[in-house]
């Protein structure tokens, strides 16, 4: 059976680079720099270092968990999984990479099943719960959050780049029923796209504290969009591929212009 998140990014990317996620274009051009450049900005916002002990929920192919290991110099990585055949690749990657199995432990699994945390960890608590470009599609982030706060240590952060409403953006609106019918198309939860107020709120109720939100919208979705209307490389691409990336990119521009949503960086700490 195919899977929805597959490989098809890596015709996105530079030779032996494999990211997947929407990128950062402040200063980059091409998708490996902007896809590594919005790792680096969630690293920095999670205050990764010597000491931290990661877990990485969607962790893709696996270009970040490499990233963590020696950009950041963490001692460990953890991570769970959705994809099969991304699991398979980002542990190739690592072994490729010489990592042992101590310095780097990944499972293929939902990130919503606290069986899927308890394979990975054990009793072991992370420092630091991350999930690049990847929380809105979880079945539900509510429980990811729960399960973060379950499983971090105490005054362990949390750190994720996600998708809200923006605030003037009315769920009764006709823009709002685009916005559905694109989340359908896209594998994502309706319950996951909140405004701003509400996903404070939806953080502090988890028992987080220090929450912190900025927009980083005009850095990542505009960029994207321009990205792959002007890639070279379509060909590299299947037709599915190409259908998904187009639609996507035209779908961010209109959602930046019309203030539908809103691309955030996001931060809390686990209450003592």
């Amino acid at each position: 059976m195919a899977e929805f998140h597959d490989l098809a990014e890596l015709a996105l990317n530079r030779d032996n680079q494999s990211w997947g996620n929407l990128g950062y274009w402040k200063k980059d051009t091409e998708y490996s720099g902007a896809c590594r450049a919005l790792a680096l900005l969630l690293g920095e916002d999670a205050r990764l270092d010597e000491q931290s002990v990661v877990f990485d929920a969607g962790f893709g192919c696996g270009d970040q968990l490499s990233l963590w290991l020696t950009h950041f110099r963490v001692v460990q990585v953890r991570g769970v999984n959705l994809s099969r055949s991304q699991t398979a690749h980002a542990r190739d990657r690592l072994a490729e990479a010489g990592f042992p199995a101590a310095a780097a432990a990944i499972v293929q699994g939902d990130i919503n099943d606290g069986q899927a945390w308890h394979a990975t960890l054990g009793t072991d608590r992370p420092s630091h719960v991350l999930a690049l470009d990847c929380a809105y599609h979880f079945p539900s982030r509510l429980e990811f959050i729960a399960l973060s706060h379950q499983h971090l240590a105490p005054a362990g952060r949390i750190a994720l780049t996600d998708f809200m409403l923006a605030d003037q953006h009315r769920t009764g609106s006709i823009t709002h029923q685009l916005l559905r019918w694109m989340l359908r198309r896209s594998h994502i939860a309706e319950a996951n796209i909140v405004h701003r107020t509400r996903y404070l709120n939806q953080l502090r109720a988890a028992g987080f504290e220090e929450a912190r939100i900025i927009d980083i919208s005009q850095h990542v979705m505009p960029g994207f969009a321009h990205f792959v209307r002007t890639f070279q490389g379509k060909a590299r691409a299947g037709w599915k591929a190409r259908l998904k990336y187009a639609v996507t990119g035209r779908f961010l521009q209109c959602a930046y212009r019309r203030s539908i949503l809103r691309y955030c960086l996001i931060s809390a700490t686990k209450k003592d």
